[in-house]
């Protein structure tokens, strides 16, 4: 008969070394996370190192995560809170969610960790409007608020500034965007800027009088822009406020030039490159800038050059230069079958001014996200490159604006550009009396080698067929 084992010498796990095992696990990953973030160089982070982070983080579990949390209640340490709660935000994790609602129950957590907590929930993919503390950010106490816009919100750029603020809050009713506004101006950030530049393109007239009185307290001149804009409101407060307020800062300007902690960091044109297909008329297009700490932000536009205008945008910020150009490099290989170039920068500007003034003119609204990205190219000057074609060109035989449907696009030879309809109409030639659909035609340049005007024969007898003058009046800028 054997003996029978102690507990002591038992071949079973015990469930006190179990506990302790996690224990000491849970200790061992939460200072392996700590010591990667004090490694992190936070002001010089780019956007995809930021997410790469934020996933190789994610990987190592709940333990992990938990120490981000935690770094949320370090006031010792502002620089690796402000971390945590950008890689909180890039968290796409069930986790996340579930300890943000415990922690919001806490009746003694501090203001400053409850604003924390409530904006990587306002700005998370996964949360957005479906939690009913989002809907109360206005509730927190101005001095909370205003300490956390002037350091989290700081090391944003004022382009994810206005893009949170448009993607986020747009839709709240008017009041409640007003007491926000309201808490945000006061500290009268320039990056704040970028909630104004939302509110005066779909602001409601209660917001636009308070902030063409709020603007004169910026001394960027983007606050000048956006209060000469307010000039030609119908509203008479919001036009008496804007002038108010633009006296205001051109009185300040006599005094001296404002300190640099009040004005935007300038950017400078980096490269702009295009991607084209001149028969359908789509072109897509990528202006970059540098900032004054050497990352990149840019914008990619679609544009279409028969019809629409600017049909789509999106950009990004703080990307590095090999990030850039690995992006370049993606984009080329994905349109390999396309017309792909590097171009200067008046020319890409030629080419966004023309796709905006096609918008205007056939009334397309502009994409939301264009009326922040535009501010890249749109505040510098520029000399007009003639050698970007035109844009929403009359069809040169029934003399009507170009409209395209879908599922078809105009005939085009050099100048010369046919409406759909028009490329399936007969033409009567008046030498010989025959008839012919403009695809049949002949077609030959000019009568000399210098001359670059299409001319369309008759099949029949080789006369030029004669086509009504074309409209060559451009719209003035």
């Amino acid at each position: 008969m054997s003996r029978r084992k102690s507990p002591a010498h038992s071949d079973a796990p015990s469930p006190t070394g179990r506990v302790d095992d996690v224990l000491v696990r849970s200790v061992r990953v939460r200072n392996q996370t700590l010591k990667l973030l004090a490694e992190q160089p936070v002001e010089d982070l780019s956007v995809q190192q930021t997410r790469a982070l934020a996933r190789r983080i994610q990987r190592r579990g709940p333990h992990a995560i938990q120490a981000l949390f935690d770094c949320l209640f370090d006031e010792e340490d502002p620089n690796r809170q402000h971390l945590a709660i950008m890689l909180l935000i890039e968290m796409k994790d069930a986790y996340v969610q579930k300890r943000i609602h415990q922690l919001l129950q806490r009746p003694d957590l501090p203001e400053r960790v409850r604003v924390a907590l409530l904006a990587v929930e306002a700005l998370s993919d996964e949360s957005l409007q479906a939690s009913p503390s989002v809907g109360h950010l206005s509730e927190i106490s101005l001095d909370s608020l205003i300490q956390f816009t002037d350091s989290f919100w700081e090391s944003m750029e004022v382009e994810e500034i206005a893009m949170m603020w448009s993607q986020h809050f747009l839709n709240e009713p008017p009041a409640e965007r007003l007491r926000l506004i309201e808490m945000l101006m006061k500290s009268a950030k320039p990056k704040m800027l970028g909630i104004a530049y939302i509110e005066l393109i779909y602001g409601d007239t209660k917001i636009l009088q308070f902030l063409a009185e709020k603007l004169g307290m910026f001394n960027d001149p983007m606050a000048v822009g956006l209060l000469e804009s307010l000039l030609d409101n119908p509203d008479l407060m919001v036009r008496t406020n804007a002038d108010r307020s633009l006296a205001r800062i051109r009185q300040r300007r006599t005094l001296g030039p404002p300190p640099e902690s009040d004005l935007l960091p300038r950017d400078r044109f980096y490269r702009a490159y295009i991607v084209s297909d001149p028969l359908s008329g789509h072109y897509s297009l990528v202006y970059a800038v540098k900032s004054p700490n050497g990352l990149i932000k840019f914008l990619v536009a679609l544009l279409n050059r028969w019809d629409r205008g600017v049909t789509d945008c999106w950009g990004c910020v703080r990307y590095t230069i090999e990030e850039f150009n690995e992006l370049i490099a993606t984009m080329s290989r994905d349109f390999a079958d396309l017309n792909q170039s590097r171009i200067p920068k008046r020319t890409a500007q030629t080419f966004l001014y023309r796709a905006m003034e096609l918008n205007q003119r056939r009334g397309y609204a502009f994409p939301p996200e264009f009326s922040v990205w535009s501010n890249l190219f749109i505040k510098d000057a520029f000399t007009e490159d003639e050698r970007v074609p035109e844009f929403g060109p009359d069809c040169s035989l029934c003399q009507k604006p170009l409209r395209v449907p879908s599922h078809g696009v105009p005939w085009v030879i050099g100048d010369l550009v046919i409406c759909p309809a028009c490329s399936r109409r007969s033409l009567r030639c008046p030498a010989c009396g025959g008839r012919a659909k403009p695809a049949d035609c002949l077609v030959t340049q000019g009568n000399s080698r210098d001359d670059e005007k299409i001319n369309l024969r008759c099949p029949h007898c080789f006369e030029v067929l004669p086509l009504p003058p074309r409209n060559t009046e451009q719209p003035s800028r």
